[in-house]
């Protein structure tokens, strides 16, 4: 049943926050339970507690959902034979909170079947568009799958490399625990880069269903296997890719950045919606009301689905997460994936971590930038009535031990896009999960206008700059000291110059500095945002000195460099590194001592 979890003494401040939920239907024993907050951090990150005894031979499955109204904030199912458990720490909403929480007793055979699932765009098979053409990448992302060891894997883009990657996965292993592939696109289907869609699977591959195809998909779409599972039983499985014909990752970056910084929008909501009726919604239907019952008919076991929907999530952009970093108070009720949702699916990535602002969920892109937004457009679904998601998370880093490679400045993950992981469990017969889920981290969110640095900012008409290199009329560094944060400083281009290449602004006259803000271009597209360099200021605009060095994310987050204690007329910044090769800005705004 539903109760009111007390919090501790420590979070006492937090009792206002806090009112009881009107009692609901029980399903399950109300287990003594308690939340616990941090005081360190403003009381603010908590945990749900469940103390209980061991049982002999029983597994307890443990749920907790904390809500405020219907608006859920943290989620978690945990199976315990401890006779207690502890869930994610999640962030306390401003709003007032209930808790539900029941725990269930299973006999330890009859728990279920875990599985982890892994979906993933390779850009074009490990290879960057075929520009990374030494094999190490191919390389480095088989040996990443081994670590993620995924029980059904839905791959997008294999494109050539399919072969490769079924042996590396089942390179040294033993029988009983190695992969099969099946190919989803077929030849009538290929585009002209080859094959899309495979299914990579530890399970027994019962049946691969036929190609499918009508007006608006194909096998180059959707395809996917019965899959039988340790007990018996069986569920079906499908990797999946729609079209990107009406950017919603750029139209809505595009309008979040407009609302935030006061410009005008270039799209409306409507507008921007009408993207997904382009083509995805059509798609959409197709796979939902036609291809997947022409698959499995009235079977009810469970539906696994995973790939690239090149498609923003309508939970992601609810009201709810207006105000979350990166949102600029943009709402957008995405017809799309709400298609999924109303087809009985667990979009299980957001289920996991229902939180999207604390858990953006970032997939696109690791390699092209991340910009000023929150882009999920890859996603895991699940729909069963003996479905539990135990947790999941993006990828966007390879792995420590191969951050040393040459690879990881250009390519910072193995692909352009963002691999998610969800761990899974089948109720039934079977002993549980045998290893921990995957958890997600909170995002390390950054406003996309955070307060201005302390100081008084020198006026644009004050400033001259002058650069290496740049692209004449259209990148001129003028455009980094005009005021204007819809003009962009930008290297020469087609022909790139190597870097390191600079950007010096004369401030006028030697002035007592308090920071500097460099505030990458707004734009999508964000090749030459400056990710590596260093500060350097100078007296006579000749000779320089060595400021700070500087490692900036792939995002269009201002970044202020404390200049504290330096006096200069010069300022200059030397870019080291910027995606694609290149260097740009929006702007360069120096701030002085007040007088």
């Amino acid at each position: 049943m539903r109760r009111l979890i007390p919090p501790l003494a420590v979070a006492l401040a937090l009792a206002g926050l806090l009112t009881p939920a009107p009692p609901a239907a029980a399903v399950a024993q109300s287990p003594p339970h308690r939340m616990e907050c941090d005081s360190d951090r403003g009381g603010r990150i908590c945990t749900v507690v469940w103390t209980g005894k061991p049982r002999p031979h029983q597994v307890e499955e443990f749920t907790a959902t904390v809500r405020s109204g219907d608006q859920v904030w943290a989620r978690e199912t945990i199976y315990s034979s401890t006779g207690g458990a502890r869930t994610r720490p999640f962030l306390l909403p401003e709003h007032q909170v209930t808790v539900d929480a029941t725990v269930k007793s299973l006999p330890e055979k009859q728990v279920g079947t875990p599985l982890r699932l892994m979906a993933w765009n390779l850009f074009v098979g490990g290879t960057f568009d075929r520009k990374e053409t030494t094999g190490e990448n191919l390389t480095q992302m088989i040996d990443y799958m081994n670590e993620v060891d995924p029980d059904i894997f839905f791959v997008v883009e294999a494109y050539g490399s399919s072969q490769k990657i079924l042996d590396g996965l089942n390179a040294g292993r033993p029988e009983g625990d190695r992969f099969s592939a099946v190919m989803i696109t077929q030849p009538e289907d290929n585009s002209h880069n080859g094959d899309n869609l495979w299914l990579y699977t530890k399970l027994k591959v019962e049946k691969v269903y036929p190609r499918y195809a009508d007006a608006d998909i194909s096998s180059f779409n959707l395809g996917g296997a019965r899959l039988g599972l340790p007990n018996g039983k069986h569920v079906h499985a499908f990797s999946l890719w729609t079209w990107h014909d009406g950017w919603a990752y750029g139209d809505t970056h595009d309008a979040a950045v407009q609302n935030t910084h006061g410009l005008p929008r270039t799209k409306t909501t409507e507008q921007i919606l009408e993207g997904d009726h382009l083509r995805r919604v059509a798609m959409g239907k197709a796979i939902l009301e036609k291809a997947i019952p022409s698959f499995i008919g009235d079977d009810d076991a469970p539906v696994l689905m995973g790939g690239d929907l090149n498609a923003q999530s309508h939970l992601d952009w609810s009201q709810q997460f207006a105000n979350a970093p990166g949102h600029g108070g943009v709402v957008l009720p995405w017809p799309y994936t709400k298609q999924y949702s109303d087809a009985g699916f667990m979009d299980t990535f957001r289920y996991a971590n229902p939180d999207a602002g604390h858990y953006p969920g970032r997939t696109w892109s690791p390699f092209h930038g991340f910009g000023a937004i929150p882009g999920r457009i890859d996603y895991i679904f699940a729909r069963g009535k003996d479905v539990r998601v135990l947790g999941s998370r993006a990828d966007v880093a390879r792995l420590p031990r191969h951050q040393d490679s040459p690879l990881n400045q250009v390519y910072p993950f193995y692909s352009d896009h963002g691999a998610v992981i969800t761990d899974i469990l089948i109720r039934g017969k079977g002993a549980g999960p045998k290893r921990s889920p995957v958890t997600e981290q909170p995002g390390k969110e950054r406003d996309i206008w955070p307060a201005e640095p302390a100081g008084h900012r020198v006026p644009p008409a004050e400033l001259k700059a002058t650069a290496s290199t740049f692209k004449p009329g259209i990148g001129d560094p003028a455009r980094a000291v005009d005021g204007n944060l819809t003009t962009d400083f930008h290297s020469d281009y087609p022909v790139v110059a190597p870097q390191p290449h600079s950007i010096t602004v004369d401030l006028g006259r030697v002035r007592e500095l308090s920071a500097v803000r460099f505030q990458p271009k707004l734009r999508v597209n964000m090749t030459g945002t400056i990710l590596k360099g260093m500060v350097q200021v100078s007296d006579d605009g000749i000779t320089f000195r060595d400021v700070k060095r500087v490692e900036w994310p792939r995002m269009t987050a201002p970044n202020d460099v404390d200049m504290r204690g330096v006096s200069a007329r010069y300022l200059r910044l030397r870019s080291d590194f910027g995606i694609g090769g290149a260097s740009a800005l929006a702007e360069i705004i120096p701030y002085e001592i007040s007088s």
